[in-house]
């Protein structure tokens, strides 16, 4: 019988430099440090179509995805992953631009790979009452459709 409750372990990385090659070349600072939530999206974009032979029922299609990354913690200064991202805060356009990495683990075996070209947006790195720890948060968003590598 298969494992149903597996112990999964995700790994997220964000590109904090890049070589002026094109492609650019990312080096990836882990997201960890501070971090308790990861929650992906797809953002399905789906069309439906009523056909007459389909007798009333729909046929439903995806026809785009829009995927992101809903990061939330707590702020750690000095870590190369929330500095960067916390540096962008005031940032617009092409200078919201980098790569992620995910990886996903079952047990201690790589299962999967996504690499994407991203946006960061919607950080927060300060703020809360005078009792609470420091909030940070973002999301990344995906440009385009990731390279998703099976193990």
């Amino acid at each position: 019988m298969p494992n149903l409750n597996p112990e999964w372990v995700i790994k997220m990385s964000i590109g904090t430099s890049a070589t002026s090659a094109t492609p650019a070349v990312w080096t990836y600072s882990p997201l960890c440090a501070g971090i308790e939530s990861i929650t992906p999206s797809v953002n399905e974009q789906n069309q439906q179509a009523f056909y007459m032979c389909g007798l009333g029922g729909a046929n439903n299609e995806v026809t785009g995805i829009a995927p992101e990354y809903a990061v939330s913690g707590h702020r750690v200064i000095g870590d190369a992953a929330q500095d960067y991202i916390a540096g962008l805060r005031y940032s617009l356009g092409q200078d919201r631009k980098s790569s992620l990495k995910v990886e996903i683990y079952d047990h201690e075996t790589l299962v999967e790979t996504i690499i994407a070209d991203c946006t960061i947006t919607d950080i927060v790195d300060f703020g809360g009452a005078a009792t609470d720890l420091v909030p940070f948060s973002c999301t990344l968003r995906v440009n385009g459709i990731p390279t998703v590598t099976t193990a």
